[in-house]
Parts: C-alpha cells; structure tokens; sequence
C-alpha cells in the first residue's frame, strides 16, 4: 500500500489542480459575465420579471460571454449582450439586436442600448 501512496497524493493534487483551474477560468468569469448584464438590464431600466427568457454561453469565437435575451414586452426580438472585459462599452457590454436573423436599428427596438455604446 505504501508504494501506492505517492501516486494517490499525485492524482489527488492534479485533481485540485483541475477543479482549480476550472473555477478560475470558467465559473468566475461567468458570473461576472452575469453580474455585468444583470446591472447593464437595470440601467437600461429593465425589470428582471420582464424577461421572458435568458440563456448565458460562453462565446468561443470571438472571447468573453454571450447573453441572449427575450422579452415579453418584445418577444419577436432577441437582445444579444456580449460582454467582453476589452469592451470600453457601459459594464463592458455591447448589445445587438436581431428578428429573424437580422439586426435591428436601436429606434425599432423596444429596449435600446444605452446610449455610451452608440457614441
């Protein structure tokens, strides 16, 4: 058993090591990620019972996190945030606006970007 006991401690620390490595650079930035839009919503003076869905992925692409919203108020719409820490955007998020795959001016939207992101 003792001969074993080396093996175990190094698993062991690679195991922390990953789980380690996995908060840091996922679970953190996701709930920043989260945080920033939640506080771009309530600037935008959005209610939290006014969306209707909202799913947050990480954008492989192009870097950062990915929002995509619905509201009930505008359900033919999905208000995509992106936030991404090189953004010099409000909060670090820009937002897009699409119906049927095509963006939308910000004054045929409901619920505009705020307006440092169009300076």
């Amino acid at each position: 058993m003792k001969k074993y006991k080396k093996w175990w401690i190094t698993i062991g620390i690679v195991l922390i090591l990953c789980v380690i490595g996995y908060v840091y650079w996922f679970v953190i930035p996701k709930h920043t990620a989260n945080k920033a839009v939640d506080n771009y919503i309530a600037e935008q003076k959005i209610k939290s019972n006014q969306i209707e869905t909202k799913v947050i992925k990480k954008d492989w692409k192009m870097g950062g996190y990915l929002t995509t919203i619905v509201f009930k108020d505008d359900p033919n719409l999905k208000y995509e945030y992106s936030y991404d820490e090189r953004y010099e955007f409000p909060h670090h998020i820009y937002v897009l606006v699409f119906k049927d795959g095509s963006s939308q001016e910000d004054d045929q939207v409901k619920h505009p970007p705020l307006q440092e992101q169009n300076d």
